[in-house]
């Protein structure tokens, strides 16, 4: 039997595994669902631009007369530089050569989640320290939250839906702002009789990829990937974010700089804003006996392996609203 690897791999054949795998790593990425993709440029660099606002106008026009041209937005460039970031697990038994064979097939979907979580908590932790922070209840920092006076309330909600707006943030998801919290949060939320009156009379839709529903202009995304900081509250108390969003806040190169619905069915080529075709994700098998040192043929890795880099573009347009919650 013909040993199996990535070269001898049809084209077709290949791109169904990894369109395997992409399947089940995009609905893990919800932080990177509303992060702006990088650009790659014609000097083969991949940057974002930010553009500034431009200044109001106070003085009415003079008739017949041309007032004086208004000056550019300014506009910054962020260089990002994606690094490579991959895993592999090995099997024993031979890999028989077909079409949808069900070692390749099941490993690339477990993969898939593995490569979907990963850059999911890597995208995680860049927005949740580098967001503006605001905290529940009465405290000022992290280390005084406790569950008895900081837990998630509608007017800890309330005030961080304000501060987008009084930052001037475009909201995100269409015409809303997304908000990704904890189980644990949104099960404290719905315990605020505020909070579920208006929720449930706003966001009565059916739940469809992860959103909750709607209030107060925001779309609510649970996630069991949500960020906990561990025994760092008052009395070991664990405080989780809650993630306010605007437009173009933070920004994302790599395997997460595409929309998910740009995931083409047969599992081809994928694109993202620019129009051009980037592979997101690369599926990489190697038969028995192509390892390495393994004389007898009794080794064969399958694996992943992509690029990632994310930063912040503006502070302001995020608030993370970390809190605590009675549930266990």
């Amino acid at each position: 039997m013909s040993n199996l690897n990535t070269t001898a791999l049809s084209n077709t054949i290949k791109t169904q595994y990894e369109a395997r795998l992409l399947t089940r790593a995009v609905p893990r990425m919800i932080h990177a669902k509303f992060a702006t993709p990088a650009r790659l440029t014609k000097s083969n660099t991949l940057e974002l631009r930010k553009f500034g606002s431009m200044p109001i106008i106070s003085n009415s026009l003079t008739e017949g007369t041309t007032p004086a041209e208004t000056d550019s937005p300014a506009i910054s460039i962020v260089n990002l530089t994606p690094e490579w970031y991959g895993a592999y697990v090995a099997y024993t038994d031979k890999v028989e050569m077909q079409a949808f064979d069900p070692v390749i097939s099941e490993t690339s979907g477990i993969l898939g989640e593995q490569a979907g979580l990963s850059f999911d908590t890597l995208m995680r932790n860049t927005i949740t320290a580098g967001a503006t922070k605001d905290y529940a209840g009465g405290a000022t920092q992290r280390t005084e939250i406790d569950t008895t006076n900081d837990k998630y309330s509608y007017a800890g909600f309330l005030g961080a839906v304000a501060q987008l707006e009084t930052n001037n943030a475009l909201p995100a998801d269409g015409d809303l702002f997304p908000v990704i919290m904890s189980p644990f949060a949104f099960s404290e939320l719905m315990l605020d009789t505020t909070f579920v009156t208006l929720f449930t009379r706003e966001g009565g839709e059916s739940i469809r990829g992860k959103k909750m529903g709607t209030i107060l202009q925001c779309s609510i995304y649970v996630t069991s990937n949500a960020r906990v900081y561990t025994n760092e509250g008052a009395s070991s108390c664990d405080p989780t974010s809650m993630l306010f969003i605007g437009r173009e806040s933070y920004g994302v190169a790599g395997m997460t700089g595409m929309e998910a619905n740009l995931v083409h069915g047969d599992g081809g080529e994928h694109g993202n804003l620019t129009g051009q075709s980037v592979s997101p994700v690369s599926l990489i098998v190697k038969d028995l006996g192509e390892t390495g040192f393994d004389p007898l043929d009794q080794r064969g890795t399958i694996g992943w392996k992509a690029t990632y880099d994310d930063v912040i573009l503006n502070q302001a347009w995020i608030i993370d609203l970390e809190g605590a919650h009675t549930w266990a």
